[in-house]
């Protein structure tokens, strides 16, 4: 006998675009939660699963059902949806799907379920509780996140105040008046107070300064300054969230740098990974326990929005043919499958081809260029004998968390928070750092004409201005040698903004004199991390070649690699300069390097520095 299966639907229009709309819909953490489900947990009920699938369970005591699940599917930004085969429960099997269709009006929005009972009985009622409670529910949730798409509104600015903790009221009095008088912004302090006091768990459970800042549209920096001073009053915690670079979901979260140890696993990949400052390691916020307790509580753990990198994602099984719909932003993705070899290089734009076919083979795929328009006739075929997820996601990483490489390069950050240093003997990669050595021209002649006091007076204040320009420009001296000074930043450009304002200041300082000249060497790349004297301290190739390029430098001269030079903002900000400086092309080969000619520039600062683009 077959089963019969039980088909459901509702439809809801709203004003907002599929675009617009998408990102609240899809946020399946929240609209399960929002539909009054239970949260979930895994189980582990069978020994094996099959690739891709997951068992869950519902937390509830008075809630028995656990599924495996698969993949969610999704063709952004018009539908998306899962299957669910359940090991017990009213149901053997469960589908829901949402499709989300343009009109004049805006979108439809239509929910459907088909579920096969596993009996008659249960499955009637179930059937009853789902067409009154979801059809009243669901109508109220999507009304909400209609009128929050187009309002352009967050949760928490619709929400109630909510509880905190006993004691939780005076505490945050105290830390706020702490905070006022730490040099922060008072308004975005006001907007953090306001966000831990109205957000839900799930909105506070991993908190992002620089999601924050793109809301409140204020910059980058105002915020995670609030936010580290916020952490040292403990009105907030963080966290270090350590994301696999393959499929970039969370597999550890770690309290403190020095418990990260490589390599970390991912149970999705079923691979290891090492750790990297600029893409694995981000930074996530919490509100302090002594002030508003946090429920982790998860009600969904795969869904579109927790891979918001991912435009597509289709679970094809063997000799399985798809034709899909979308509608992509111009720009590089990358096309791969779990189970097939390599990936291919998606270009997107309105001059792409407008049909295009995929085919997952056997031989899998080996770097491929396809061009495609942003609405193309796709079509995906698995010609393998294996299950395939197979994913589009954008090329670029768009995390909001902030890296740790931008962390740890924070003097705000090293200075509050010293004790964040790596466990010893752990080396960890940074992609992209930008490092810039220091030092005086002629140093031993100025000892000897200025005297030892005089002349390491002027070293001592220089060395003070140096700390302030570089925590000016979101950088950190990572340490002194002699004279000469080690700062890393995030960007070129932040290097250099540092270096004129630091001899713009001593060049109009009287404390120094005419002897005292300053100069410096940037050059941008990758390095390790360490812990060195209970610090972080960076060392490779990048580093060694930064520290060689300011022996080349003469009095009051910067010298900068080639690939510092072609930075963007940096060109932007010499080209908005006055003509203070003379650039001048070399090329040089460095003590160490000697089978390597390395291209430079030598910009030499007149008496009258360059002027800075503020």
């Amino acid at each position: 006998m077959v089963d019969k299966t039980v088909q459901l639907s509702w439809t809801r229009q709203v004003n907002a675009l599929p675009q617009e709309i998408w990102p609240f819909v899809t946020d399946t953490n929240r609209l399960f939660k929002d539909l009054k489900q239970p949260s979930i947990q895994k189980a582990h009920i069978t020994q094996s699963v099959d690739q891709g699938l997951v068992q869950l369970s519902y937390n509830g005591i008075n809630r028995y059902e656990v599924w495996e699940e698969a993949p969610y599917e999704w063709e952004y930004p018009f539908r998306f949806g899962v299957v669910r085969h359940y090991q017990s429960g009213a149901y053997k099997d469960l589908k829901i799907q949402v499709d989300i269709k343009e009109n004049e009006n805006g979108s439809r929005v239509i929910v459907k379920l088909w579920a096969i009972p596993r009996n008659k009985i249960l499955s009637f009622w179930t059937t009853l509780k789902l067409k009154m409670l979801v059809r009243r529910r669901l109508k109220n949730v999507i009304d909400t996140y209609d009128q929050l798409a187009i309002s352009d509104r967050h949760y928490y600015q619709i929400a109630k105040k909510k509880r905190l903790v006993r004691g939780g009221k005076k505490r945050l009095r105290q830390i706020k008046e702490e905070l006022y008088n730490s040099q922060v912004d008072a308004a975005v302090l006001e907007r953090l107070i306001e966000f831990v006091r109205y957000a839900d768990d799930l909105e506070l459970q991993q908190i992002s300064p620089l999601k924050l800042a793109e809301q409140w549209e204020v910059s980058q920096e105002k915020v995670f300054k609030v936010f580290v001073y916020a952490a040292k009053a403990n009105l907030l915690n963080f966290n270090w969230d350590l994301y696999c670079p393959s499929c970039r979901s969370i597999q550890e979260s770690v309290k403190t740098l020095n418990q990260i140890h490589e390599p970390i696993y991912c149970d999705k990949c079923e691979q290891e990974f090492k750790v990297n400052f600029n893409k694995t390691v981000q930074l996530s916020f919490i509100p302090h326990p002594l002030i508003r307790k946090i429920n982790k509580d998860q009600y969904c753990i795969r869904g579109p929005q927790q891979k918001s990198h991912i435009v597509l994602q289709q679970y094809l099984e063997p000799g399985q043919k798809r034709y899909l719909m979308t509608d992509l932003p111009s720009g590089e993705y990358i096309l791969q499958s779990t189970q097939s070899k390599g990936e291919a290089m998606v270009y997107v734009d309105e001059d792409g081809d407008n049909t295009v076919h995929v085919n997952i083979s056997p031989s899998g795929l080996s770097g491929e260029e396809v061009h495609i328009a942003n609405s193309p006739n796709l079509s995906i075929e698995n010609t393998t004998d294996e299950n395939q997820l197979i994913t589009l996601e954008h090329k670029s990483w768009s995390l909001h968390g902030v890296s740790a490489a931008r962390a740890t390069s924070s003097q705000l950050f090293r200075n509050l928070f010293a004790d964040e240093v790596l466990r010893k003997g752990e080396k960890i990669s940074v992609d992209n750092l930008t490092l810039m050595f220091t030092d005086l021209f002629d140093s031993t002649g100025m000892y000897n004409e200025e005297g030892d006091d005089k002349a390491v007076g002027q070293v001592i204040d220089h060395f003070e201005i140096l700390h302030r320009v570089v925590a000016k420009e979101h950088g950190a001296i990572v340490k002194t040698i002699g004279d000469s000074v080690m700062a890393v930043f995030c960007e070129p450009d932040q290097a250099l903004r540092a270096y004129l304002r630091a001899q713009q200041i001593i060049s109009n300082d009287e404390r120094f004199t005419d002897d005292f000249q300053l100069k410096a060497g940037i050059h941008h790349g990758s390095c390790v991390a360490v812990n060195l004297n209970s610090r972080i301290d960076y060392f490779g190739s990048t580093v060694n070649i930064a520290s060689r390029f300011v022996d080349y430098a003469s009095e009051n001269e910067l010298i900068i690699s080639q690939k510092v030079f072609e930075n963007y903002s940096l060109q932007q900000m010499l080209e908005e300069s006055d003509n203070g400086g003379r650039i001048e092309d070399m090329s040089i080969r460095l003590k160490g390097f000697e089978k390597e000619s390395f291209s430079i520039k030598r910009i030499q600062i007149s008496d009258s520095p360059l002027r800075l683009a503020m």
